[in-house]
C-alpha cells in the first residue's frame, strides 16, 4: 500500500500502433545519441501553482486527463530493428511524490522541489516520459511540479502541458471537455510526414537548403579545428536597454523583436567573420498548421537562414530581413537525417567539413523570472521609445561570464533568447576558436551596442557599421561581472546538446 505522501495516478487511453519517430522527435533522438550515458540535462521541468480551495484528489484526477490527453507524455521511445519508434502505452500509472512546504518562500521550494525531480536521465524505452510532484502548504495542495524529457516535449509543448493542466485544476471536476479541442499527435504527425503532402513538403525544405548551402560562406558551416571535448566560453547579457531598443525597432519599422535580433546577430557574424553575409540556423517551433497549433512533441526543427549584408541604412536593412526569415521559417519541415547529408554532400563538393554552426533559439516566451520593473523608465506612454530612453538604460546591463564549459552538438556558436520584456536576457556558448580572440562577453557586448544603434540611429549604414567593428574587438563599455557560482536552477538556460 502506497503511503499517503504519495498519489498513484492511473490511466487509460487510446493507443495507435508503434511508428516512426516524427522528424521533430528524430532530431532530438539524435541529440540524445551524441550525449554521455547517463546525462539527465534532457529532464525539462517547470512548476505552476495550484489554484486555492483546490482539494487533494483534484491535482491527481488533472495528471490523469493531461496524460490521457497527450500521448506524448505517456509514450515510449526505442529502436526497432534500427528504426527510431514511439510506442503509445494504452494504460499505466505514474506515482506521483506529495512534500510539504516548510518556508514563507512556494517559489524558492518548488525551484528546489523541480531540480530534484529531474535528476536521473530517464530511460525512455522503459520509463514514462513524465515525472511529477506535489507541494502543499498547510496540508492543502499549493504547486505541481513537473519534469518531461526533452524528447517528449520541447519548449512551446511544455508551455501547451502547463496550460492545460492550469485548465483543468482551475475546473471543478477535471475532465476533458474543459480543454480545446485535442491536437494532431506525434503518431499522427509521423503518417503525415510519409503522405504524399508531407514529401512535398520536404521535398520544399530540402530544395531551399541546397541553393543556400550552395553559396552561403564556409566559415559560417565548417568544422571547427577545436575539440568539443575542450569546451565552450559562456556568458550572458541581462539588458533593458537592448529590450526597449527592440520595441522602439518595432513601433517604428514593424519588424519584430526577434526578426531585429536575429538580423543584427547576422550582421556581427558577417562582420566579425569578414564575410558579405552570414548564415545562421535557426530553431524553429514548426506550429503552422492549424492541426498542429497545440501539438505537444518534440516539433523543433532547424531553418537556415541566409542574410546578405548590402551597404545600406540599418533600418532598411531590417526591413529587407523580415522577408528573408519568413522564407527560412517556411522552409524547415524534413527528415533531420536527409537534411544533414546534403549538408554534408554539398560540403564535401565546395571543400570543406561541416558540422560547426552558428544558432539561434528563441525560448524567450517561457522566461519565469520575475519582471525588471526598473527597465521601464518614468514618463508618459511611450516614452519608451525615445531613444534617450534606450541610451538611459544601458547602466542597467549585467553581462557575465557563466562557469559552464559544455558544448552543444554541432555548435560553434549557440545564443539562446530567454525573455524579451521588461529586460533582453540571451545566454552565449561560443567556440573559442571560431572568432579568434573575442570571448562570448566581447560579442555580446557588440551585439547590445549594434542593436542600441539600429535603435537610435537607424540611418547609419551597415558599410559605417562594418568598419567601425572591424579592427581588434573593444571590450564592453561596463566591466564585465565576474563569474557568479552556479545556478540554483536551470529554468532559464537550455540544457546542453539541445535544438
Amino acid at each position: 500500500m502506497l503511503s499517503p505522501a504519495h498519489h498513484l495516478v492511473r490511466f487509460r487511453a487510446d493507443c495507435p500502433p508503434t511508428t516512426p519517430l516524427a522528424w521533430g522527435q528524430l532530431a532530438f533522438w539524435d541529440v540524445l545519441r551524441w550525449l554521455p550515458e547517463g546525462d539527465d540535462s534532457p529532464n525539462l521541468y517547470r512548476w505552476l501553482t495550484v489554484p486555492a480551495g483546490t482539494r487533494p484528489e483534484q491535482v491527481p484526477a488533472a495528471l490523469r486527463v493531461l496524460i490521457e490527453r497527450h500521448q506524448a507524455l505517456r509514450s515510449h521511445y526505442f529502436e526497432q530493428d534500427g528504426t527510431p519508434v514511439q510506442h503509445v502505452l494504452g494504460e499505466g500509472e505514474l506515482r506521483v511524490a506529495v512534500h510539504e512546504a516548510t518556508g514563507p518562500d512556494l517559489a524558492a521550494e518548488a525551484h528546489r522541489l523541480g531540480e530534484r525531480l529531474r535528476r536521473g536521465a530517464t530511460d525512455h524505452a522503459h520509463d514514462l516520459p513524465v515525472r511529477a510532484a506535489v507541494l502543499n502548504r498547510d496540508g492543502a495542495p499549493a504547486a505541481v511540479v513537473l519534469t518531461i524529457s526533452h524528447l517528449a516535449v520541447d519548449a512551446w509543448s511544455f508551455r501547451i502541458v502547463l496550460r492545460d493542466l492550469a485548465t483543468l485544476l482551475a475546473a471543478g471536476t477535471p475532465a476533458d471537455h474543459v480543454l480545446p479541442p485535442r491536437a494532431r499527435q506525434p503518431a499522427e504527425r509521423a503518417r503525415y510526414e510519409r503522405s504524399e503532402a508531407g514529401l512535398r513538403r520536404e521535398a520544399a525544405t530540402v530544395a531551399h537548403w541546397e541553393r543556400r548551402l550552395r553559396v552561403v560562406p564556409p566559415a559560417m558551416l565548417e568544422k571547427s579545428p577545436r575539440s568539443l571535448t575542450t569546451g565552450r566560453d559562456w556568458a550572458s547579457v541581462d539588458s533593458p536597454a537592448m529590450a526597449l531598443a527592440l520595441r522602439a525597432i518595432a513601433a517604428r519599422t514593424g519588424v519584430t523583436p526577434g526578426t531585429s535580433l536575429v538580423a543584427l546577430l547576422g550582421l556581427l557574424l558577417a562582420v566579425r567573420t569578414g564575410e558579405p553575409e552570414a548564415a545562421l540556423r535557426l530553431i524553429v517551433a514548426t506550429r503552422f498548421a492549424p492541426e498542429d497549433r497545440d501539438y505537444v512533441g518534440a516539433f523543433n526543427q532547424n531553418a537556415l537562414l541566409h542574410l546578405r549584408v548590402a551597404d545600406e541604412p540599418l533600418e532598411q536593412y531590417l526591413r529587407g530581413a523580415v522577408t528573408t526569415v519568413l522564407a527560412a521559417h517556411r522552409r524547415c519541415e524534413a527528415d533531420p537525417r536527409r537534411v544533414e547529408q546534403l549538408v554534408a554532400d554539398i560540403a564535401a563538393e565546395r571543400g570543406f567539413t561541416p558540422d560547426s554552426y552558428c544558432f539561434f533559439n528563441d525560448v524567450s516566451f517561457h522566461g519565469d523570472r520575475p519582471p525588471r520593473t526598473a527597465a521601464r523608465p518614468d514618463g508618459p506612454a511611450g516614452a519608451e521609445h525615445d531613444p534617450a530612453a534606450v541610451l538611459a538604460a544601458l547602466p542597467l546591463t549585467r553581462l557575465e561570464r557563466l562557469p559552464r564549459q559544455d558544448p552543444q552538438k554541432g555548435a560553434k556558436l549557440f545564443l539562446s533568447l530567454h525573455r524579451l520584456d521588461e529586460t533582453c536576457l540571451i545566454t552565449l556558448s561560443l567556440d573559442p576558436a571560431f572568432l579568434d580572440r573575442h570571448r562570448a562577453t566581447d560579442l555580446l557586448g557588440d551585439l547590445e551596442r549594434l542593436v542600441v544603434l539600429a535603435a537610435t540611429d537607424p540611418d547609419r549604414r551597415t558599410g559605417a557599421v562594418r568598419r567601425s567593428l572591424a579592427g581588434p574587438g573593444a571590450a564592453p563599455d561596463r566591466p564585465e561581472s565576474p563569474a557568479p557560482p552556479p545556478p540554483s536552477h536551470r529554468s532559464t538556460q537550455q540544457p546542453k546538446g539541445t535544438k
